[in-house]
């Protein structure tokens, strides 16, 4: 026996627009009710924010032992990390807010985030070049390279903008060797600059100048003593080849926007905050740390622009107390439910079934005073 069925001569543009918005509200549906994904990289996350956490404390009560007093005003989470408006080895202007958001001990978690996906793992070679204005991204920093297992060649810069290591009875090189020292990291910088405006001392008076190069001395550091932009640069990058002996950089991580790391003023807005795997033709034009590095295809983590960072991580900003381990969007990795995906899908055809494939549709317009379709359905055998 023959089977009787019908269909319209034309499907009406009301039903288009109406499985059109249909199907953009599956998509959305999607989108929002997404599903919590396991992650393999959580304990290592939990870790480094903890050890963090841990350095920071032991920074902090070491500058109450030397009797540097804690202004909540400027550091309301107390958490010793943030330093002094002017001292004189302070070497250039510094937002107060940036220095309070990266207070966060989960920032290590983030650093942890950015050298997995870098490719990052246990053993490998990775280049650091740090300064003493962001003293508590630094030790976010050496926190993610211990716990990863990283084998990490340092560079450091003994100067600070404002609100950085900036007290010269405890700037950033010391607190790292006391780190060392109470063996909360396995690593130290093998080298230091004066740092200041290119980091070549400029905008430092003498009597900073000696304090700085005495800290250098007692801090047991080779002092990088380069006399212009491009020899810092060059000096530097010595120091890197001859620390990695055989073994290739798999990363490179610049802490603030130091001139020798990132390049003159162009050079500052030339990578984004975070990790960058490529640059443009114009970038890699401007010569400096991370230029050397990206031409060799190693990747580049760019530390800068703690709010956007923090933003980007579900972190909060300028916090008032010292947030929680764990706290933060980097602790919570999300994916799209496949059941709803193909619960949508199903919703999906099956609506196209009935209202192209079967005479509903067209009543069902119809009789919502949609515009008239032309002619009736046409039965057909």
């Amino acid at each position: 026996m023959k089977r009787l069925y019908w269909r319209p001569r034309q499907v009406s543009q009301s039903i288009i627009v109406f499985m059109a918005a249909f199907s953009l509200l599956g998509l959305a549906t999607v989108e929002y009710f997404r599903v919590e994904a396991p992650q393999e990289d959580l304990d290592l996350k939990m870790q480094a924010a903890e050890l963090s956490k841990e350095m920071m404390e032991a920074i902090r009560n070491e500058k109450l032992h030397l009797g540097m007093r804690i202004n909540t005003v400027i550091d309301p989470a107390s958490t010793g990390m943030i330093g002094e408006l002017m001292t004189p080895l302070t070497t250039l202007s510094g937002r107060l807010g940036a220095k309070q958001t990266s207070t966060n001990p989960n920032l290590a978690a983030v650093v942890i985030d950015m050298l997995i996906k870098a490719g990052v793992g246990k053993g490998d070679l990775v280049a650091v070049g740090y300064s003493g204005s962001f003293p508590a991204m630094n030790v976010s920093v050496l926190a993610a390279l211990k716990t990863i297992g990283a084998r990490p060649v340092m560079l450091a810069s003994a100067g600070s903008s404002q609100w950085g290591a900036n007290n010269p009875k405890f700037l950033w090189i010391d607190m790292e060797t006391m780190l060392y020292e109470e063996e909360y990291i396995p690593f130290r910088s093998v080298a230091c600059s004066i740092g200041g405006y290119e980091d070549l001392g400029i905008g430092l008076g003498d009597e900073a100048r000696k304090m700085i190069r005495k800290s250098i001395t007692d801090n047991g550091m080779k002092r990088l003593e380069a006399d212009d932009f491009a020899n810092a640069i060059d000096e530097r990058m010595a120091v890197y080849r001859k620390q990695a002996g055989s073994q290739e950089y798999k990363a490179y991580i610049n802490v603030g926007g130091g001139a020798v790391s990132v390049g003159k003023t162009i050079g500052k807005r030339a990578y984004k905050p975070g990790l960058n795997r490529t640059a443009s033709r114009a970038t890699m034009q401007i010569d400096s740390i991370m230029t050397r590095f990206m031409r060799k295809d190693v990747p580049v983590i760019h530390l800068v622009e703690m709010d956007q960072i923090a933003m980007i991580y579900g972190m909060p900003l300028k916090p008032q107390q010292q947030p929680a381990v764990g706290e933060g969007g980097v602790f919570k990795q999300t994916r799209r439910s496949r059941l709803l995906i193909l619960v949508v899908l199903l919703a999906i055809l099956g609506s196209l079934r009935v209202f192209v494939l079967t005479d509903f549709g067209h009543r069902f317009m119809k009789g919502r005073g949609s515009r008239k379709i032309s002619g009736q359905p046409e039965p057909m055998v």
